[in-house]
């Protein structure tokens, strides 16, 4: 009987002493409960904080456990979950800017779901890469794709949503520049007479001349075309600006066109120059716009002077953070570049410490089936030698208390 309780005492002090057991020790003083909170919104937020913070039991299985295992995991875990939501929150401009023209509260909306999505993928991309088994290496390989992929994405992005986050005065700047370059660019093309009714007129005129010079002097027809051309040989001394385009003949139509058109252009160049004059004395492109040409201003940009479309905004700030990394203007990108290399370096760091945990030699046993099989026989032969043992004191223990009670 006494060898009986000692092999008892003896299981369960070495289950509470050995450390490779304190798993098990922890999971008898806190008892999972499968209760789920009552509270609406206690269980929004478990949902969330199981969608946003990365769990460290996924980084590891269950078949053995050691403690180094668990710690290691628990700051994987922490390093993937800090680096995920700092790249949550440089994106969030990003995505906000995406969906900015579909008004206020539908871009906060789509942008918060875009964003917890994102980190959904993110943690479970990750936490898939641990998985490892025999059976599963290709799976793993595609994880690890998969989570080194969307954290360069978002690294780069970070870039540009910083950008968008604290430089939009100087993004409507850039925008209104443009706007002004591209209205420059238009007085030129008025040089260029590409319109359908010159085109047409003056390959009418050109069609005619030729025509004109394959006849002889002599051909009757050379009179007619000759005035369909340039009008009569008298009236060719005649002042041909009085008189109205749609009468002139066809070649001098011509000459009035191309007339009217370098009128044009040479009239747009001074009022541009006389322009740009302005510009230079005020020195912000963005009030000269406002000032000098209203509709173009109210076209890109609010009464603010921010940038009407959220579209227009992401490009003008990639623009901007390519010229500035083009020309080497380090110091203009300032805080931006600090979170792209901030976003780098924990993204990368998260990624190296997830592989490295999941090619580790413990935690492919933790995800050993045969491990987990050793371990429920071992644990289920234990149990069945405590029951017995159990069974055995209990049928003592009456006949102890009668024969006491008998003496």
């Amino acid at each position: 009987m006494s060898n009986q309780y000692k092999q008892v005492d003896d299981l369960i002090s070495h289950i509470e002493q050995d450390p490779k057991y304190a798993h098990l020790r922890e999971q008898a003083k806190h008892p999972p409960t499968t209760d789920k909170p009552k509270n609406f919104w206690q269980r929004v937020f478990n949902t969330l904080k199981e969608l946003v913070i990365a769990d460290p039991k996924a980084f590891h299985g269950t078949a053995v456990v050691s403690e180094d295992l668990a710690k290691q995991a628990t700051q994987t875990a922490g390093t993937v979950t800090v680096s995920s939501l700092l790249n949550c929150l440089t994106n969030y401009p990003l995505l906000f800017y995406a969906f900015k023209d579909m008004g206020g509260s539908p871009a906060w909306v789509l942008t918060s779901l875009c964003n917890i999505l994102i980190l959904k993928f993110t943690n479970d991309s990750t936490t898939a890469v641990s998985s490892r088994t025999k059976y599963n290496k290709t799976w793993q390989l595609w994880a690890i794709a998969a989570s080194l992929s969307i954290n360069i994405l978002q690294s780069i992005a970070s870039l540009v949503g910083t950008e968008l986050m604290i430089n939009e005065p100087g993004l409507s700047q850039i925008k209104a520049a443009e706007s002004i370059q591209k209205q420059i660019q238009q007085v030129e093309t008025l040089k260029q007479l590409d319109s359908p009714q010159y085109q047409q007129t003056r390959q009418r005129c050109q069609e005619g001349e030729q025509q004109l010079n394959q006849l002889d002097r002599t051909n009757p027809r050379w009179d007619s075309f000759y005035v369909q051309l340039y009008g009569p040989w008298g009236d060719r001394n005649t002042d041909w600006n009085q008189v109205p385009s749609e009468q002139l003949p066809i070649c001098r139509r011509v000459v009035r066109l191309e007339t009217e058109a370098y009128q044009n252009y040479e009239t747009a160049k001074k009022n541009m120059e006389q322009l740009l004059v302005i510009r230079l004395q005020m020195g912000n492109d963005l009030a000269f716009l406002k000032q000098e040409m209203p509709l173009l201003y109210q076209q890109h940009f609010t009464p603010a002077g921010e940038i009407a479309s959220g579209i227009e905004a992401t490009r003008m700030a990639i623009l901007s953070c390519t010229n500035k990394l083009l020309s080497g203007d380090i110091a203009g990108m300032g805080f931006p570049l600090f979170m792209l290399l901030l976003s780098v370096i924990t993204s990368g760091y998260a990624c190296a410490m997830t592989i490295a945990l999941a090619f580790r030699e413990d935690t492919a046993k933790s995800f050993s089936d045969t491990v987990q099989h050793q371990r429920n026989f071992w644990l289920e032969a234990r149990r069945r030698e405590l029951t017995a043992q159990a069974e055995t004191v209990a049928d003592i223990r009456p006949h102890s208390d009668s024969d006491s009670h008998l003496n």
